[in-house]
């Protein structure tokens, strides 16, 4: 039953940019695409804080394969440091997870931490902790190599794989934000949420209405649930996150509208980041903005739009 599902959903592509859209398929012999995938299955912390440079970016990873994880030889991370308002750096090799390095999980199929300390990733690049400053950010990729002599990283072809808080969650790519830590409680509560930039099909989110904003899985990271307007009432409000970095408010990436949220054919609309992220006021939490898109990486659930803006503004009850 895993191979027939591998072999159906999911594509891979090799590609060594986090934000390239090339799609490069791997087939075998009787032309049938063939992918492994690595799931994200937790978030440690998605953060460092400035000058802290025993500050630890972590996220545990499972591996899929044809063999439920019986061909892995192991995980290259490389690393790319992109400075706020400047060209980010090239590409750098980081580190290797072994095969050794992993455990069988609950799954049966084997797990294992990814950690990258800020001290660690300054060091690639030479950088003194004083010269990375706030909305600065990391870029991980990761490159995962079977003992087959296959290799799979970023660049999968669906929305479905790519999108975090679902089964496959495998991104192949995180990003590392250098932030400014914030009250637990700030920017948590009862909010009012309204559509200022309506989406490519009308509000994103629905009409106005009340919404909870609670911690998420890192200090500055904040999480809602909420109801894409493709959705329906059987499904369960999806969570949406975003980040407080200094003056910015960052929509996160990989965000699934909904299970069902495309246009007549699978796979559903991809939501996050804008280009420019709304400006804030992190020690004012009354009002603020988030400005994403639609149809994030141009997975526009086959609706034909693209990739388009969106923007909400939250004002506490």
């Amino acid at each position: 039953m895993f191979k027939q599902l591998l072999l159906l959903v999911t594509t891979v592509y090799v590609i060594i940019s986090c934000s390239s859209d090339e799609k490069v398929a791997l087939t075998n012999a009787d032309d049938r695409e063939i992918g492994a995938y690595v799931r994200t299955i937790q978030t440690f912390n998605s953060d460092f804080f400035v000058g802290n440079a025993t500050d630890v970016f972590g996220v545990e990873l499972e591996v899929h394969d044809e063999e439920n994880g019986g061909l892995l030889e192991e995980i290259e991370v490389f690393i790319t440091y992109k400075p706020t308002g400047a060209i980010p750096s090239n590409e750098r090799f980081l580190k290797t997870l072994a095969a050794s390095e992993f455990q069988i999980g609950d799954f049966g199929k084997p797990r294992a931490p990814l950690t990258i300390s800020f001290q660690e990733a300054i060091d690639v690049f030479d950088l003194s902790i004083d010269e990375v400053v706030c909305k600065d950010q990391f870029e991980v990729r990761i490159n995962l190599k079977l003992t087959d002599g296959k290799s799979f990283t970023t660049g999968q072809s669906s929305s479905k794989i790519l999108a975090a808080d679902d089964f496959w969650s495998s991104p192949f790519c995180y990003t590392i934000t250098v932030l400014e830590p914030i009250p637990e409680d700030a920017f948590t509560g009862i909010y009012n949420l309204e559509s200022i930039v309506d989406g490519p099909l009308g509000e994103t989110f629905g009409t106005t209405q009340l919404v909870e904003i609670y911690r998420g899985h890192s200090p500055n990271v904040r999480e809602m649930r909420l109801r894409h307007r493709l959705s329906i009432e059987q499904e369960q409000p999806r969570i949406f996150r975003f980040t407080i970095a200094c003056d910015e408010s960052i929509f996160s990436k990989d965000l699934l509208s909904s299970k069902i949220g495309f246009c007549g054919v699978d796979p559903a609309i991809l939501l996050g980041p804008d280009t420019l992220n709304a400006t804030i006021n992190s020690s004012d939490d009354t009002v603020f903005e988030l400005w994403f898109v639609e149809g994030y990486l141009g997975f526009d659930g086959n609706c034909g739009f693209g990739t388009a803006p969106s923007r909400i503004r939250l004002s506490k009850q």
